[in-house]
Formats: C-alpha cells, sequence, structure tokens
C-alpha cells in the first residue's frame, strides 16, 4: 500500500531537480547579503529543502518554499535587532522598552519583500527577502522612530569664532573639492568663553577694631554714629555688604566683541554666506565611522549641529538622514555644488562625526541661506 507514496515521492523530488537544474545565476539573482548603508536595505537569503514525507511536486514546492521562507525572516530578524539606531543603541535595545516599537517591527520583518525565490539543483528551495531601512512604506524607520512633537531649530555659530574660508569656488569639481579637504589642517582647538572680568573692585576684608573687637560690618547704624561720636578713629573703609550687594557690576568687553555677540537673525546670518552651497560632504575616512540611522553631527565643544530632532521625521523616515559612501564619485545627494568638511573626530561610540568649530560655523551661516541641511543633503566619506 505504501508503493505509490514512495514512488510518488522520488517522482517529486525528480521534478524538482528537473526544475532546479536550469536555473542560471541570474535567474537566481545576485544580491548583497547583510545590511547595505549604501543601498539602505537589509538583504539575507533563506533556504529550505524537500521534505521526506512529501507525496507530490505541489506539497514539496510548498513545504520546500515554506522552509525556507521561515529561515529567511529568522535570519532578517536577527540582522534587524542589531541595526544600530544611534550610538550604542540597536533596534534590540528599543524592542525591550517600547512594546509599540515591537509590534511595529515584527510587522515589518514578516512583511519583508520577497525578491527572489527557486529550485536549486539539489533539491532545495531559496528565497531571497528584503526590508528597506527607510521609506514610506513598511520601512525599518517607519518601525522605530517617533514622532517628534516639536522640530528643534539649527544651533547658533559661534559667533566669536570666524567661519572657515572654503579652499575651492563653485567651478572646481566636487572630486577635486573632497581631495583638496583631504590634505587641509584643521584647527580642532575648542572655544572656551573667556570670563568677563568685574571693573568694580572686590571688597576688602572686614576691618576688626582692636577696641571693640567686634567687625565693623556687622555693627548698626545706631552703633556707628555712636563710634563717630565718641571720635574713635577708623584706619580702614567701613565694608558694607548690602552696598556692594546694590552696587551694578560692569564688566570690559572690547567693541567688536560685543558687536558679534549680539544674536543674529536668520536673515542676518544668511547675509553672511559665500558659496550659495547645495550640500554638505564630511569626510571621516580613516576614522573607523559606524554607520547608524540617526546620526548627529557635533562642533568640538559638543553642540548638535545637525541631528533628526531638527528636521521633519516623515522626511527622516522617507529618505533617511545622509547617505554613507565609500566612493568620491557616489555623493549626488549633495548636489552640485557642496560644502565639504573633514571630521577631527568621532563622538558616542563612532557613530557621530565632529568637526572644528569654524567648519560648524561656516556650514551653519549657509544652511542659513540654502536649508541644506534642512533638506537632508548630507553624505559621510567613511572606509
Amino acid at each position: 500500500m505504501k508503493l505509490p507514496k514512495i514512488l510518488t515521492a522520488f517522482a517529486a523530488t525528480a521534478i524538482l531537480l528537473a526544475t532546479g537544474a536550469g536555473v542560471t545565476a541570474e535567474q537566481q539573482g545576485s544580491f548583497f547579503e547583510g545590511v547595505d548603508w549604501k543601498n539602505k536595505v537589509v538583504t539575507v537569503t533563506g533556504e529550505g529543502i524537500v521534505p521526506p514525507g512529501s507525496v507530490n511536486y505541489t506539497q514539496a514546492k510548498g513545504m520546500a518554499s515554506k522552509a525556507a521562507r521561515a529561515d529567511a525572516y529568522r535570519k532578517i530578524g536577527e540582522l534587524v535587532n542589531g541595526v544600530r539606531v544611534e550610538g550604542e543603541t540597536t533596534v534590540e535595545n528599543m524592542l525591550t522598552t517600547k512594546d509599540t516599537v515591537k509590534m511595529r517591527v515584527d510587522a515589518t520583518i514578516k512583511g519583508a519583500k520577497i525578491l527572489n525565490e527557486t529550485f536549486l539543483s539539489d533539491g532545495g528551495y531559496r528565497v531571497t527577502v528584503q526590508v528597506p531601512l527607510f521609506g514610506v512604506s513598511n520601512s525599518l524607520a517607519g518601525a522605530v522612530f517617533e514622532r517628534n512633537s516639536t522640530v528643534e531649530p539649527f544651533a547658533d555659530p559661534v559667533v566669536e569664532v570666524a567661519p572657515s574660508v572654503q579652499q575651492y569656488d563653485s567651478s572646481t569639481p566636487v572630486k577635486r573639492r573632497i581631495e583638496v579637504t583631504s590634505q587641509s589642517k584643521v584647527t580642532v582647538e575648542e572655544y572656551v568663553p573667556s570670563t568677563p572680568v568685574p571693573t568694580t573692585p572686590a571688597p576688602t576684608t572686614p576691618y576688626r577694631s582692636p577696641l571693640t573687637r567686634m567687625s565693623v560690618s556687622t555693627l548698626g547704624n545706631a552703633d556707628l554714629q555712636k563710634l563717630q561720636a565718641d571720635s574713635l578713629t577708623i584706619s580702614e573703609p567701613i565694608y558694607q555688604p548690602t552696598a556692594y550687594a546694590n552696587s551694578q557690576v560692569s564688566y570690559e568687553t572690547p567693541a567688536t566683541v560685543q558687536s558679534q555677540m549680539k544674536k543674529k537673525t536668520v536673515a542676518e546670518y544668511a547675509s553672511m554666506a559665500e558659496g550659495d552651497y547645495t550640500g554638505l560632504i564630511v569626510d571621516c575616512r580613516g576614522l573607523g565611522l559606524e554607520p547608524v540611522m540617526s546620526p548627529v553631527i557635533k562642533n568640538i565643544n559638543g553642540t548638535k549641529i545637525y541631528g533628526h530632532k531638527n528636521l521633519d521625521i516623515d522626511r527622516v523616515i522617507r529618505e533617511g538622514m545622509a547617505d554613507y559612501s565609500s566612493d568620491v564619485d557616489n555623493v549626488s545627494r549633495a548636489g552640485d555644488n557642496p560644502i565639504v568638511v573633514k571630521a577631527v573626530s568621532l563622538d558616542n561610540f563612532n557613530s557621530n562625526p565632529v568637526v572644528a568649530i569654524p567648519d560648524s560655523n561656516r556650514i551653519l551661516i549657509e544652511n542659513h541661506a540654502t536649508q541644506f541641511l534642512k533638506d537632508l543633503r548630507v553624505v559621510f566619506l567613511f572606509d
């Protein structure tokens, strides 16, 4: 009675082998496995085999396909959990603290797009699935990013420090700008605001009368009048703290610095712009930059000059905050007239580029004019 089933199973396996024998590598598809920051996708391939209990071709195909898909979803779940959102915070960290994020991430994995599926020559089954890091539909960013209640304004430049002057003009090819900037020397000193010095002299030590052994500053007006009436001579000035506390303390500040320290309007900052820049390229090569979904650019003082809180979160989900590129010919996101600066270090577990204050000033001033940061026109060059 079991003979027909055994024969049928052999026949099903033979069909699978015959079907897969003619599949070429091009038909199977060639995909980058893992987290691809260049193309902003997570891609995995799962494999399954024909179970020995299958009785016909349809059942064998279905069971092998199911096994391959289960394998793919497991693998892509592991990769997604390890994606860094910012700093050392991974998707997995967020799943343990926010149930809503966990539900959205699970739904994103289940909704992974099937790019390719095929039988193999050995009778197995292969399926390639993909989840976008960013995008309107079923993206990882849509699952993990929370909506901001308000959008924070970009930081103001450090007005006491002159902005950097670029060593190229609008006619310089982008590749040449990157080359020139990479060879330039960057000043990395922090700017520490000087502490104003009071022009009013500090109070003298309270005088202690040798006659009364009492601090004169503790005497009331009636006691002072009595001392004067008794013709007691006090050889040092009487220090009255209340009088000093109510006095006005002025500070020495050069007129040029005073004019610079005045907070400017957006229009005033924009009037200081020079290059009509279309975007920003931060050269992080040689520093070991680690890509993350929510990078921050800081200056050497720790001031954030670019982060997701400055941006429209829906646009961040749709496009991502920056492109990561190891190819100087693949920086088109920054436009045809980008400003190029060199990162001097990295922050927060090698995820955030840090730039010198003159460069951060130049970036912020130019952004006031053309809004390239708001438009997410940012590229990080990395190894």
